[in-house]
């Protein structure tokens, strides 16, 4: 067995889908406990890794119990967050490992409240035992208390989840109420399961031309701003799917959350929106907000991406798709201004960073963790916006298709998109690349 702390410029694209079958029970006071059977190809005779995300900000999630092809098994922790099963005698072709886990929801928030308990709402991201990819060992990263740690194969989920009297699911995949306090939510091709509760929520839905139906969950006061993101999403909605290529899923949901230093957070077929922002819903920021959230689906979902080691793509091809959208209301140079301000400090702040450092690189310290979301998402858009001008619009976007074409649903790399840049631009990108990437 080998676990890889290390780069990795490709991944294991698996030949069978991997499928979680996962049920929870989630108590009124935030504690829950479960269990993850997840089914796979195995890549040889090798232990087996499974990401344990919450642990990063302490102790909240624990497995109590593992079996390999129905076999007990034992497991050992490298890490907080890393758990090691014990094959406890060699992986079949098809492998089925099952673990029963036990969970608490800190009520402090913790990095950006993804995973935390309030008054009305349980945040539950990473909530299960995540497997690790696998490329010739499985690569498995430190986490950091800020960008996003997760990198993780698409799969097929069902999620049976018992919440407390008076509790609504909404998460990665379309929901079945059993009963009042039971649901089953399901989904293909998921980067992950998101999963948030809510208690005393409004909730207004949309049924978009495309065939997508849209939803958007919200306290009663923030009625306006509810409706105000669901016209932004179907907006955007119509002008991404021009661009990429057709919205990956069939239906869309937000739920405005508390968040702590984040102002979206992005799941498949989810979106949450920090409440702090919705009290001005006619601002371009708000606006923002959605759009940025809505392009992951393509560029994180649908496109999977190694979000430690390149955080840029997914980033900053979300961030050049908000200012899509805004060029498509007259402004785009605005954010364009905006971009080339927040790049120029990120450079003044860590003059060794690039748009293409990894998210290790800007834990360094507290002037390059500041210059994080400068280079990841202001300089990869400009990167973007400036390959544009050189490709020109028909080839741009005709790129962008292909590559999400290419990698649906697997795990994406920038060389293969600045590889399809440079059969269309040639030598004339070369200087680009040495400006942003510091080739």
């Amino acid at each position: 067995m080998r676990v890889l702390f290390a780069l990795a410029l490709g991944f294991w694209a698996s030949a069978a889908p991997i499928v979680y079958v996962l049920d929870l029970w989630v108590e009124r006071d935030g504690a829950f406990q479960g269990t993850a059977t997840v089914t796979f190809p195995c890549p040889g005779k090798t232990d087996l890794v499974f990401r344990l995300y919450p642990n990063h900000f302490g102790p909240f999630l624990s497995l109590t119990e593992a079996q390999v092809n129905g076999a007990r098994a034992s497991w050992e922790s490298l890490d907080p967050t890393v758990a090691v099963v014990i094959v406890p005698n060699e992986c079949f072709e098809t492998t089925t490992v099952t673990l029963i886990f036990r969970g608490e929801l800190p009520h402090v928030a913790h990095g950006y409240g993804i995973f935390a308990r309030q008054a009305r709402t349980m945040t539950l991201a990473q909530f299960y035992p995540v497997l690790a990819p696998w490329r010739e060992g499985w690569i498995v990263y430190p986490t950091f208390s800020f960008g996003d740690n997760l990198v993780a194969e698409a799969a097929d989920y069902v999620l049976t989840v018992r919440v407390p009297e008076g509790w609504l699911p909404v998460g990665s995949g379309s929901e079945e109420e059993l009963s009042p306090t039971l649901w089953r939510l399901t989904g293909t091709n998921l980067r992950e399961m998101g999963l948030v509760l809510v208690k005393g929520y409004a909730e207004k839905r949309l049924s978009h031309p495309l065939g997508v139906e849209l939803r958007v969950l919200f306290p009663p006061e923030l009625r306006p701003a509810g409706e105000r993101a669901l016209e932004i999403a179907a907006e955007a909605l119509a002008l991404f799917s021009s661009f990429f290529g057709p919205y990956p899923y069939p239906d869309l949901d937000m739920v405005f959350v508390p968040l702590w230093g984040a102002a979206g957070v992005e799941y498949p077929r989810l979106i949450l929106i920090g409440e702090d922002y919705a009290g001005d819903p006619g601002r371009d920021f708000f606006a923002e907000i959605v759009v940025h959230e809505l392009a992951h689906q393509w560029w994180y979902g649908e496109v999977g991406t190694d979000q430690v080691a390149e955080p840029w793509l997914d980033e900053g091809l979300a961030t050049y798709a908000a200012g899509l959208y805004f060029e498509a209301k007259g402004k785009l140079a605005q954010k364009v201004q905006e971009w080339e301000a927040h790049w120029a400090r990120a450079q003044a702040l860590f003059p060794q960073g690039s748009v293409g450092s990894a998210l290790w690189e800007f834990a360094v310290g507290p002037q390059a963790r500041r210059s994080y979301s400068g280079y990841v998402y202001s300089g990869a858009a400009l990167f973007l916006h400036e390959a544009r001008k050189i490709l020109g619009d028909a080839a741009f976007f005709a790129i962008l298709r292909r590559f999400c074409a290419e990698k649906r649903g697997g795990l994406a790399q920038a060389a293969r998109l600045l590889a399809l840049f440079e059969e269309v631009g040639g030598p004339a990108l070369g200087e680009l690349y040495a400006k942003y990437f510091r080739r």
